[in-house]
């Protein structure tokens, strides 16, 4: 159960983040937070068996996408930074 307050809670602060960003009006930062914070939130429904079974493989080919656009996000602000 600690598992997986853990998985909602690391989603949740990313997405508080993301929110801070768009405050900063820093929009590539927010869309990778709010992405990466997506990302852990569908995860912890995967682990925690939240939904239905039907569910199970949408909601992993939705994280699989999820992370990989944080992913991609992480590598594009890290270039345009330097």
């Amino acid at each position: 159960m600690k598992k997986a307050i853990t998985q909602y809670l690391v989603g949740v602060a990313m997405l508080l983040f993301a929110i801070y960003q768009i405050y900063r009006q820093d929009y590539w930062e927010f869309s990778l937070y709010i992405t990466a914070g997506m990302a852990f939130i569908v995860m912890g429904l995967i682990k925690n068996k939240a939904l239905p079974v039907g569910y199970s493989r949408l909601l992993n080919s939705v994280s699989w996408i999820l992370i990989i656009m944080a992913g991609l996000l992480f590598l594009f602000l890290i270039q345009t930074e330097s």
